[in-house]
């Protein structure tokens, strides 16, 4: 595991301050194994049912704690979804917005990340997708009331040695993924389990972990959410919150992000894409992350490659 305590002098603090304590350790890592897996979804089933049976399936044929997978292509019979809104209370620095349902669409891009919660399968997905008039949308779907429209089948990762668990976060007071450390590896680590805490710029982040792993080259994947991001290919998204999802292309190389494509919605349904820069993307309320290493160093100094 490897932890990183906060860089001081973000302003995103003045733009949105959280309730609770802030922790000492602002981002986590934990080293696992990602085992390439198909996923194979049923029609008519909500969403997190689908994904449940198949984790039930991996779980016992693999050893599955975790997984993060790739929903781009799934047709839903409807999208029932949330989107950021701002507080409701003093208990929350953000919120979520009233349900929306979009007539069946198919996600263009989306990640969902698979762990547990209370002891029982949970998912967190974001999403992007187009209306039948051509409108984009994106959100934070809603799993047990999204049903896959036809059997489908998708890619992603399963892991062992570290898992995802929902638990109360004092900062923020949601109920967060945490990554947490599992069953003990009997092989080689070929990825991390990532999760960022609220002000640390994404980027930043994410090459600090990477060098504290040795992981010069490694692929992203994950979902969460920003306080405003600026892009070096497009107008920049001002909003103080928003939804996240990494999009296709973001990576580690040579132990930088070179380019960290994002794309976001605000609490005004306006969606926007861009490639973060360094500074540019403090995280809001928290991101999840899988680091699949492409090529690393080891405790030694020795190169290693896939």
């Amino acid at each position: 595991m490897t932890t990183r305590t906060a860089i001081p002098g973000s302003d995103s603090r003045t733009r949105l301050r959280h309730p609770g304590p802030e922790a000492a350790d602002r981002s986590t890592a934990r080293a696992c194994d990602a085992v390439p897996a198909q996923f194979l979804l049923t029609s008519d089933l909500d969403l997190l049912a689908a994904l449940t049976s198949e984790m039930d399936r991996l779980a016992a044929d693999h050893a599955a704690e975790t997984a993060v997978i790739d929903l781009s292509g799934l047709r839903l019979q409807e999208v029932v979804y949330v989107i950021p809104a701002g507080a409701r209370d003093e208990r929350h620095a953000a919120w979520y917005s009233d349900t929306y349902v979009s007539p069946p669409a198919v996600l263009e891009c989306a990640t969902v990340t698979v762990g547990r919660r209370d002891g029982q399968w949970f998912a967190h997905c974001h999403a992007l997708w187009t209306e039948p008039d051509g409108t984009p949308r994106m959100g934070h779907l809603l799993c047990d009331k999204c049903l896959v429209a036809e059997n489908a089948s998708a890619t992603g990762h399963v892991l062992r040695g570290a898992l995802l668990e929902v638990a109360t976060d004092p900062e923020t007071n949601f109920p967060l993924f945490h990554a947490r450390d599992g069953a003990e590896l009997t092989c080689a680590t070929t990825a991390a389990l990532v999760t960022v805490r609220p002000h640390e710029d994404l980027c930043t982040a994410l090459e600090a972990v990477a060098g504290e792993l040795g992981a010069r080259d490694a692929r992203l994947i994950g979902l969460g959410s920003l306080i405003g991001a600026d892009f070096s290919d497009a107008p920049a998204m001002p909003s103080p919150i928003s939804e996240v999802l990494l999009a296709p292309g973001a990576q580690i190389a040579e132990g930088r992000c070179p380019a960290l494509p994002v794309i976001c919605v605000d609490p005004e349904q306006d969606v926007w894409r861009g490639s973060l820069v360094h500074g540019g993307g403090p995280v809001c309320v928290t991101f999840e992350l899988l680091m699949l290493f492409d090529r690393w160093t080891d405790d030694e100094g020795g190169d290693h490659g896939k």
